[in-house]
């Protein structure tokens, strides 16, 4: 753990020189423009005199800390002159006071630091619960706050101060303290690329929640951090001579690995302390993919191997796309060394790619977007650094990183991940669809808004609801502004076609009656039309037909071709029941033949759209496949049973088709495919679902009956945008 010393100097009267402090900062980073870093420096020795932090510093020492760890990190002077400030707000020094006195560009990110401090209120409710996808929605919540990556980098400088000087505050608050540390600050610093931030956080915070280990730990790598420093200095020098000899142009760095990253290794792979080979490391970077090889024989001939360690993530790479060879070596003095070797491209590729670093070493899987968002902020943090030396700005700020998503919380400080543009009714139905049915107002921040309220992150969200209640048909109307998921939208809509099946099935039989009675047709058995179109019982049968989605003409055909078979002949059910398809001759222009039976096949089922072609069969007509179809494909072009067919355009129909989609298991996601399908008007025919659990992968099979191409295009279109959906396809032999 890093050990506090004094750290300024101070004048007779005990206060802090501060010129003495500007002029050791000048020195050590070679500042040529102190002006409103020495004014924010004076002017917080005005205002703070005599305040300390929580944990007993002074104010100013803590601002002056903080702005030398941000100097480290080649930040410009406005986040430097703001990290000073930060400790001094009180009633004498106001956000006001600094916009009129500084610039609006200081004002706004010392307002960031403060709006951010929810963060650490929301992790006590956390803490007591430990729930990870809370944790990592916290640390996605931090971000999105804010409007300056530098306000993240302040908030982490602030975080070391506190972790360095909380030595002898409650035992039980400086654990929830490191615990908070361990479960946000670190893992940002982690993955913006803060290394030197990283490791303290880790070590000082590990040594509070769990200092019998770290005490073991400690006395197990028995040397001193800084003599473990200079054994990789010796390593690297020898490692320079022979690589230079090979005339292989090679970049190396070394590192003397923290206690907290040996902890996680021991925990990870299930090993003792001994068995760690890696607690002191060296990085080799070379231009091609042959040097690498190169490089490895040469460390081969100069110490003795571990061979058990050695690993060729080149050849084989981890599933994340890592690559590197990693080795581990017993040098000089018998101590072990693990030493990479990578190419410049596959260490760019680690450090901001898909694959990142900071993925496998937290064990998280890639979730899309948020990765490069990251990586991006990588760039954006390189940008502030070189912000004092040009006056350019990146393409994108740092809140358009985050512009796709907002972080609201529930009363009880939960954290819900919404699309920017979600209302209230939106965070609701998120919440259960009781509470959308139910609700009727909402409370933001304490404050009553309307329901077309769009939602900010940030947001502490309450909705009002009644014991009893109904959703409003308006909210379905897009221009009204009422909601934005299709969550809520399918749920609302499923809820109002549920309450109309008795309305729609008593419309639907008046509907066939009706078209009975002109066909001529006086008594049926609904039950048994019911079945033959695969409806679960007549409601469901009259249900759409009343609802529109289920056509009356397939029943009179249906009807109309089973009184005209031979009492011989049984009907062809496949030619009703899985095409669908009323007439033949009003579906298909068939080339030079008239008055042929056709039938839709059902290995591949094809719809209008398709190209189709006939397959003369032996008593049962033509058959209508796709051109692509397993069964049909292979036959040659001149083949004498294939002839040339094409869909009629002036008529409509029914059509069934076999979809496969692949998703991340969810709870509720079926509900919401089957709520979709009803919203959209598509009748669900069949659906059969399997699990993966190895992976949590749904696989779902489902058949649903549409018009055409375009209703099947647009449905996908639909199905691809619900939450863990990522995979639509159409099933055809």
């Amino acid at each position: 753990m890093v050990a506090v010393k004094e750290k300024f100097s101070h004048l007779t009267d005990g206060s802090v020189d501060i010129d003495a402090w500007l002029k050791h900062i000048t020195e050590k980073h070679s500042l040529s423009n102190l002006e409103h870093i020495k004014k924010a420096a004076l002017l917080a020795k005005k205002v703070s005199q005599g305040l300390t932090t929580f944990y007993g510093q002074p104010c100013l020492e803590q601002g002056l800390e903080m702005a030398e760890i941000l100097l480290d990190l080649k930040m410009d002077q406005d986040a430097v002159a703001a990290s000073i400030l930060c400790s001094s707000i009180n009633v004498h020094l106001t956000v006001e006071m600094i916009k009129e006195e500084f610039s609006e560009s200081i004002a706004k990110l010392i307002q960031g630091v403060k709006q951010s401090n929810i963060i650490n209120t929301l992790h006590s409710h956390t803490y007591k619960t430990r729930n990870a996808t809370q944790i990592d929605r916290l640390r996605k919540t931090f971000l999105a706050m804010v409007s300056d990556i530098r306000v993240v980098l302040i908030k982490l400088a602030e975080r070391i101060c506190i972790m360095r000087g909380i030595k002898n505050i409650n035992f039980d608050e400086r654990k929830r303290l490191a615990q908070e540390t361990l479960d946000i600050y670190a893992p940002l610093a982690n993955r913006l690329g803060i290394g030197q931030i990283k490791w303290e956080l880790e070590d000082i915070s590990f040594h509070y929640t769990d200092p019998e280990t770290y005490k073991k730990i400690a006395s197990f790598l028995a040397e001193r951090r800084i003599d473990r420093e200079k054994r990789i200095h010796d390593v690297i020098e020898l490692l320079k001579d022979a690589l230079a000899k090979a005339k292989i142009k090679v970049s190396i760095s070394g590192r003397a690995k923290h206690i907290y990253s040996i902890y996680l290794k021991t925990q990870k792979k299930q090993l003792d302390y001994q068995s760690i080979f890696d607690y002191s490391a060296v990085r080799i970077l070379v231009p091609t993919l042959d040097d690498c090889y190169a490089a490895l024989s040469i460390i081969n001939g100069l110490w003795e191997q571990i061979p058990e360690e050695f690993d060729d993530y080149i050849a084989k790479p981890k599933p994340n796309g890592y690559r590197s060879i990693h080795t581990a070596i017993i040098d000089d003095q018998g101590k072990h060394l693990e030493i990479q070797i990578r190419t410049h491209d596959m260490h760019e590729e680690a450090e901001h790619g898909v694959s990142a670093h900071w993925i496998y070493k937290e064990d998280k899987a890639t979730h899309g977007g948020y990765e490069s968002k990251i990586a991006f902020l990588r760039q954006l943090l390189s940008w502030h650094r070189e912000l004092a030396k040009h006056d350019t700005k990146p393409d994108k700020t740092f809140q358009e990183v985050f512009e796709d998503r907002l972080y609201v919380f529930t009363p009880e400080n939960d954290i819900i991940d919404l699309p920017v543009g979600a209302t209230p009714i939106d965070f609701a139905y998120h919440i259960h669809s009781g509470l959308g049915h139910r609700c009727r107002g909402a409370k933001i921040n304490g404050h009553i808004v309307p329901l077309t309220y769009m939602l900010r992150t940030g947001d502490r969200v309450e909705i009002i609801a009644t014991q009893k209640g109904a959703p409003s048909r308006d909210w379905l109307n897009k221009n009204a502004g009422y909601i934005k998921t299709p969550r809520a939208r399918a749920k609302i809509a499923h809820y109002f076609k549920e309450q109309d099946i008795g309305q729609y099935s008593e419309t639907g039989k008046q509907i066939l009656e009706r078209e009975l009675s002109r066909a001529g047709i006086q008594q049926i058995d609904f039950q048994k039309i019911a079945a033959q179109f695969n409806f679960k019982n007549a409601e469901g049968l009259l249900t759409s037909i009343g609802h529109g989605t289920f056509k009356t003409s397939q029943i009179i055909n249906f009807l109309q071709r089973e009184s005209q078979a031979s009492t011989e002949t049984e009907p062809d059910i496949e030619t009703y029941t899985k095409t669908v398809a009323p007439t033949a001759q009003n579906y298909f222009q068939i080339s030079g033949i008239d008055d042929l039976l056709t039938r839709i096949a059902k290995c591949c089922k094809p719809i209008p759209g398709d190209a189709v072609v006939g397959y003369i069969t032996q008593g049962r007509g033509v058959s209508i496949h796709r051109k692509d179809c397993s069964n049909i494909s292979h036959l040659p072009e001149e083949h004498s049973r294939l002839i040339h067919v094409s869909w009629d355009e002036k008529q409509t129909g029914h059509y069934f088709v076999d979809l496969q989609i692949r998703a991340h298991q969810r709870e509720g996601l079926l509900r919401e495919l089957t709520a979709l399908l009803a919203n959209a008007r598509v009748d669900l025919i069949a659906i059969n679902s399997t699990i993966n659990k190895k992976n949590h992968l749904l696989f779902i099979v489902m058949t649903v009956q549409i018009q055409d191409m375009k209703e099947l295009k647009n449905l996908v279109n639909q199905i691809n945008q619900v939450e863990m959906v990522y995979d639509v396809k159409r099933i055809i032999a």
